[in-house]
């Protein structure tokens, strides 16, 4: 398969895991939802590369936002979720060479990290006067106050995704399949 054709394919497959797990498995907060698809966005990261990664990141979420009916967040979810992919795969691209075990957990924990800094921002100006504006969602509520009481739980989610990843990350990594389908 060409490069191409197997970006465009991995990318659709991954769109596809996010969307999936984002959608499916999610417990509501007072603006948003805690969920786990940074998982695949973390391990697609690591595995395939940086592109990979920003694109399931960026659509899978974001689709899952827009059929969840949580539409206002899934433009700031489309760039914070696909840069939550291409920071992390950018940051193992660089310390690959190095230790293996540093580069698994330091490019999971500061793409969670950014994650949850990402939807603090958000959450705390602009969501805040774009859905006054627009008149929307009315049941979600935004500001300073509800920004800081969802980051605890963005950074448990961004956390536990880590970490998950990196527990199976590892035997991924090695795999030799997985090796081949690398881009």
């Amino acid at each position: 398969m060409k490069n191409g054709v197997r970006f465009w394919v991995f990318s659709g497959v991954i769109i596809a895991l996010v969307f999936v797990l984002t959608f499916t498995i999610k417990i509501p907060l007072m603006a948003g939802y805690f969920n786990i698809g940074d998982v695949v966005i973390m391990l697609s990261s690591i595995l395939f590369g940086k592109s990979i990664g920003f694109m399931g990141g960026s659509f899978g979420s974001a689709l899952a936002d827009i059929a969840s009916g949580y539409t206002i967040y899934a433009p700031f979810t489309f760039v914070i979720k696909g840069l939550e992919g291409f920071i992390c795969g950018l940051i193992f691209e660089k310390l690959e060479g190095k230790k293996k075990w540093a580069s698994f957990i330091i490019s999971t924990m500061v793409s969670g990290i950014f994650m949850a800094v990402g939807y603090f921002l958000s959450e705390a100006s602009v969501l805040k006067y774009l859905s006054s504006a627009l008149n929307i969602n009315r049941n979600l509520q935004f500001g300073l106050k509800v920004a800081l009481a969802n980051l605890p739980f963005n950074l448990l989610q961004g956390i536990l995704s880590a970490i998950i990843s990196i527990i199976l990350v590892v035997p991924l990594h090695n795999n030799k399949f997985i090796g081949k389908m690398r881009t």
